[in-house]
């Protein structure tokens, strides 16, 4: 079953490919003898339509049929596409074709809303997730929920930016951040962005993470990329690499710039 129809009452059952039952239809126009299937099947204007369904789709695969009959059990009946329930509930009278327009539009609509909905809470739910894993700051996250709010054809309801600040901050103001080549560049520190990564791993600040790619940056499939710990968010934050959403990109406040460059100078020295 594709999709539940229901027409005055009646419940309309579909084939395992998606036709729907005539007979059912019958007794949803009201059951009257000169609007059995059989009749409106042997028209001219019937079989001309059921020959063009036919010559459109691909006669040799039984489930492309426009018309199918289940002789015996309980699905026992006739069974047509779409395009023939329309012209039956013509057939039957102008009131009856108005009532299967409806009722097939409210029940695509309804479907295509709850799959929306459906797809905006498994965003959700993956957006908690990531934030967990990856330690994301708010500005990252309040970014994803309004991709997702405008998915869903929602009011803007999201402030317009998120307060970005170091774990021990209480004065709620975000605070300028750099990338960490920027900040040794700034501070003349005469060492690499390699092996400076490498120091703040030592003291627990960042940590090596991997996804699979195909870029010419990886390695046997798999590249690699830097995440700010949990530990790390009272000197940096993890914002979404706008190259590639699904890595983070470290940003270090620069209020813990002097702090950071000594603690990151001095690591190899107090054995960490």
């Amino acid at each position: 079953m594709n999709q539940l129809l229901v027409i005055d009452g009646v419940s309309v059952r579909q084939d395992k490919e998606g036709r729907y039952c005539l007979n059912d239809l019958h007794s949803a126009a009201g059951g009257l003898p000169k609007h059995r299937a059989q009749y409106w099947l042997g028209n001219d204007q019937t079989r001309e339509l059921v020959q063009e369904l036919t010559e459109a789709g691909n006669p040799a695969s039984v489930e492309n049929q426009p018309v199918s009959i289940i002789r015996g059990g309980l699905q026992q009946g006739t069974y047509v596409c779409k395009e023939l329930v329309y012209a039956y509930g013509m057939w039957i009278s102008p009131a009856f074709h108005l009532k299967v327009i409806r009722t097939f539009d409210a029940t695509v609509t309804g479907h295509a809303q709850s799959q929306r909905s459906d797809q905006v809470q498994a965003g959700v739910i993956l957006l908690e997730s990531a934030a967990r894993m990856l330690n994301l700051s708010n500005s990252s996250k309040l970014g994803a929920y309004q991709t997702l709010q405008t998915f869903a054809g929602l009011p803007n309801m999201m402030p317009v930016y998120a307060i970005d600040a170091p774990a021990d901050a209480v004065d709620g103001s975000s605070r300028p951040t750099t990338s960490l080549t920027t900040m040794l560049r700034n501070n003349k520190i005469a060492i690499n962005t390699a092996d400076a990564y490498v120091r703040l791993e030592k003291l627990s600040i960042v940590q090596r993470m991997s996804r699979p790619s195909n870029s010419r940056y990886a390695v046997n499939g798999v590249k690699g990329f830097w995440m700010v710990t949990k530990k790390g968010l009272m000197y940096a934050k993890n914002v979404t690499n706008p190259k590639s959403p699904r890595e983070t990109q470290p940003h270090f406040f620069t209020s813990k710039s002097a702090e950071l460059i000594r603690m990151m100078m001095t690591v190899d020295q107090e054995g960490e």
